[in-house]
C-alpha cells in the first residue's frame, strides 16, 4: 500500500503520516516503481499502529475537574448533592452551591485598581484596558488608526497613561 492508500486507511493526513516515520512509529519499505521509488506500508503493521493509537486515546480522554473546596458537608459535585438539585429539594443545596462559588471566586487574585496603576508611566494594553473600561481590540484599532499613541517594547505595546487619558476624554 502506498503512502496516500496508508494515509487514507489510518484516518490521517500524507504528512501526518510523513511525520510519524520521522518519529519511527511506522516503517516504510522502497520499493523500485516507474519514477524512482515508492514507500509502500505493510497492513499489519498499520493495524497495529491504529490499535495503539486508539488505546492511547481512551486512556488519555479523561480528565479531570478542579474541585471547589466547599463549607458544606458534601461538596457541590457530589453524588448527595447532585441528588438534591434534581429531586426538588434544592433549595438548601442551590445555597450551598453558591456558598461554595463565592468561597471560590473569593480565593482568586484581585483585579487591577487604579491605586496599583497609579506609580506606572506606561501601561500594557490590558493595563489600559481595565482602567479605560475600553476593550483591548478597541485599544489596538485606536494605535493602529493613529488616534492613540504607543510604542512597541519588547513584545507588546506600551501606552503612555497621560496619552491613554488623553485618548478617552476625546470619545
Amino acid at each position: 500500500m502506498i503512502i496516500k492508500e496508508a494515509a487514507e486507511y489510518l484516518g490521517v493526513s500524507v504528512k501526518t503520516l510523513e511525520r510519524r516515520i520521522a518519529l519511527g512509529d511506522i516503517s516504510v519499505a522502497y520499493v523500485p516503481g516507474a519514477t524512482g521509488k515508492l514507500r509502500t506500508f505493510d497492513r499489519a503493521e498499520l493495524d497495529r499502529f491504529k490499535q495503539a493509537e486508539a488505546e492511547k486515546m481512551v486512556a488519555t480522554t479523561y480528565v479531570a475537574r478542579p474541585r471547589v473546596a466547599s463549607v458544606a458537608s458534601d461538596a457541590p459535585d457530589s453524588p448527595a448533592m447532585l441528588q438534591r438539585l434534581n429531586t426538588g429539594h434544592n433549595s438548601g443545596a442551590l445555597i450551598e452551591l453558591i456558598a461554595a462559588i463565592e468561597q471560590a471566586r473569593a480565593q482568586l487574585p484581585p483585579a487591577l485598581t487604579v491605586s496599583d496603576l497609579s506609580h506606572k508611566l506606561t501601561l500594557s494594553l490590558v493595563e489600559a484596558a481595565q482602567l479605560s473600561g475600553l476593550s483591548r481590540n478597541h485599544l489596538r484599532a485606536a494605535i493602529e488608526a493613529k488616534k492613540l499613541k504607543a510604542r512597541v517594547i519588547g513584545r507588546g505595546w506600551r501606552v503612555k497613561k497621560d496619552d491613554l487619558q488623553a485618548y478617552v476624554r476625546k470619545l
